[in-house]
């Protein structure tokens, strides 16, 4: 028989059961989320370490509740808000929601992981080539196909009235543009980052909240998933532009870090403007210089991750692979690739390329030295310490020659200049070249109003070796302004109360239609003669009295002559060097001007200023 207490003692008494019955409730484990969502049957990478969020994790237990699923190992970390857990996924397993036990301190709580069957019809993850042309977008100035999403709770910043702003564009807005650019001839198309940014003045993509979720201002995670298979369904392929290096400072990582040194220094001190870019090649670089350039943040509002922490490296490459997966993408574009821990990289690459051995990625390295560009790319001749793995590079060199021509500072012997240290490279056909991007006032600006250059730059882009590279509507010329925030114009015609539309030939005015009548005549004919894609580049030196660039595109099906003159005059072009490869008459079918030509080599062809010719070789080799 239970005594009763004193009257006295009960006031204590309870007060003892209720501190206590507050202190178990305190410790009860808590699982909020667990970062992958889901996996998928018959991956490659079958092991998958779940980064679960909630609280009282440390020191937590874990298993499943379908014994397949093998628990491998359960890590503690000093924050008790994380945990993370090695899975094995079993050959076989079939797919369904299995459910996650977390225990701790006798109190337990239960989480969805699902295992889907991998989706394996349809094109999926094709990769891009030099038989591709990328055609590079901000989603947010492309086009607005769904405004019910435009000014959403908890997501602040539309603003179509001021330049640094949300202005609209969407994942809808680009899907019903589909068809457009089809038509222009592009095959790729290259939108930069679109997860979630929910912080001022991030447009532009590059400053992540949630590395697993589309912002609800461009669309959901299923219209991204349908924007990739729509763009298939027209043979248009989809780059993922991806962000290694830093997140945005929103991400709830920076108010609770899972582990100190999740990233480089902290909010209130870390280093910036250590561009030290050349200290990883530089033979004299002082001590620590690449440690730096590795460390340091962009900006105040970009937290530096370190991909050294083992847990963060697994949580990128998974976070990757589950893009690549849920989605079908077929590449990827890396951001500032120099600046990562360059050995993460190197695994990231892999592991993405043994997943996906037909997807390819790209990765920015944003110097003009080729040989400091040649090293990123795989096999280098240069580097010795471990293997990048990585297929391409941008080809910031070549941009910035055709930019100085541009800009009437340069002539045409600097892409040839350019063009001639190719040996340096493993592969130059892979690649990607440009002329401007989202970064970089545009190719229309620089030309300022020389409308024969621009589609001078433009041939040279398109007839060249490498991987073509278009930036959003320099196919109707658009000039933009001197800042990123400029150059990064609104589409006409893409937005509500939009005046015109440049998607149609009605809404152009004659110069845009002149620039994209070029445009989408030289895309075409990329398309149409493999000789453009895939040819054998040979090109002839020029002196500075000769400012006329003249290349052949060799290949078996067809060979191709270009001729740009960039002299202030009417030249005659002297085609006699051309003769050990093409013999001394030449039948040629000009395909900008379709017509034929039937001349003896040494009788030369005369161009206007500013002109371009395109030639097919009808006689053969």
């Amino acid at each position: 028989m239970m005594r009763s207490l004193p009257f006295s003692v009960r006031p204590f008494a309870l007060l003892f059961l209720m501190m206590f019955s507050l202190a178990l409730h305190a410790q009860a484990v808590r699982l909020d989320k667990v970062e992958p969502p889901n996996w998928w049957t018959g991956m490659q990478w079958s092991e998958v370490q779940l980064m679960l969020y909630g609280d009282q994790l440390s020191g937590c237990t874990a298993r499943f509740t379908d014994e397949r699923l093998e628990i491998r190992a359960i890590h503690s970390v000093p924050n008790t808000h994380y945990a993370f857990v090695d899975v094995f996924i079993p050959e076989g397993l079939p797919p369904d929601d299995y459910t996650l036990i977390v225990e701790n301190n006798g109190n337990e709580t239960r989480i969805d992981f699902p295992i889907y069957e991998r989706e394996r019809s349809g094109p999926r993850h094709q990769g891009f080539s030099q038989d591709d042309v990328v055609y590079l977008l901000t989603p947010d100035r492309f086009a607005n196909g769904d405004q019910k999403n435009d000014d959403l709770p908890g997501l602040a910043d539309f603003n179509p009235e001021e330049a640094g702003k949300r202005h609209g564009g969407d994942l809808q807005g680009i899907i019903d543009q589909l068809d457009f650019l089809a038509d222009l001839g592009v095959t790729t198309l290259w939108l930069n980052p679109i997860l979630e940014n929910n912080g001022p003045n991030s447009y532009h993509g590059y400053a992540a909240t949630d590395l697993y979720k589309i912002d609800a201002r461009f669309g959901s995670n299923e219209d991204y998933r349908r924007l990739v298979e729509e763009a298939h369904k027209r043979g248009l392929k989809i780059i993922f532009d991806h962000v290694n290096n830093h997140i945005g400072i929103n991400h709830a990582w920076m108010t609770d870090l899972p582990r100190p040194d999740w990233v480089n220094g902290s909010k209130a001190d870390h280093l910036t403007d250590k561009h030290y870019l050349l200290s990883i090649t530089d033979p004299y670089a002082a001590p620590n210089s690449e440690q730096l350039q590795k460390s340091f943040w962009f900006v105040d509002d970009m937290p530096d991750l370190n991909q050294r922490n083992p847990f963060l490296a697994n949580y990128l490459i998974q976070n990757t692979l589950w893009w690549m997966e849920y989605t079908g993408l077929d590449g990827i574009r890396e951001d500032t690739y120099p600046y990562p821990d360059q050995e993460f990289l190197a695994d990231w690459v892999k592991a993405i390329l043994t997943e996906y051995p037909n997807a390819n990625i790209v990765g920015e390295i944003w110097a003009l030295q080729p040989s400091y560009i040649a090293q990123f790319q795989k096999e280098s001749h240069f580097r010795r310490d471990f293997e990048t793995n990585l297929p391409s590079v941008m080809d910031f060199p070549l941009s910035e020659a055709l930019r100085s021509y541009l800009r009437g500072e340069g002539r045409l012997r600097d892409v040839y200049d350019v063009l001639a240290q190719d040996f340096v490279y493993t592969a130059p056909d892979q690649l990607l070249t440009f002329i401007d991007n989202h970064d970089m006032t545009r190719a229309a600006y620089e030309a300022k109003g020389d409308t024969d250059r621009l589609k001078q730059a433009l041939t040279i882009l398109l007839t060249t070796r490498g991987i073509p590279q278009l930036l959003y509507a320099t196919e109707i010329g658009m000039v933009g302004g001197e800042s990123h925030i400029e150059l990064r114009a609104d589409y006409p015609g893409g937005f509500p109360g939009d005046r015109r539309s440049a998607f149609t030939e009605a809404g152009r005015t004659e110069l845009e239609n002149d620039i994209f009548r070029t445009t989408r005549q030289l895309l075409h004919l990329r398309k149409q003669y493999p000789a453009l894609r895939q040819g054998r580049l040979v090109h002839y030196p020029m002196n500075w009295n000769n400012n006329v660039y003249k290349y052949l595109r060799l290949h078996e099906s067809g060979d191709i002559l270009v001729l740009i003159n960039g002299d202030d005059a009417e030249k005659k072009v002297d085609l006699s060097e051309l003769e050990p490869l093409l013999g001394n008459r030449l039948q040629l079918q000009d395909l900008l001007q379709d017509r034929q030509l039937n001349l003896s080599i040494d009788e030369g062809i005369t161009l206007e200023k500013g002109g371009v010719r395109i030639f097919l070789l009808r006689n053969g080799r």
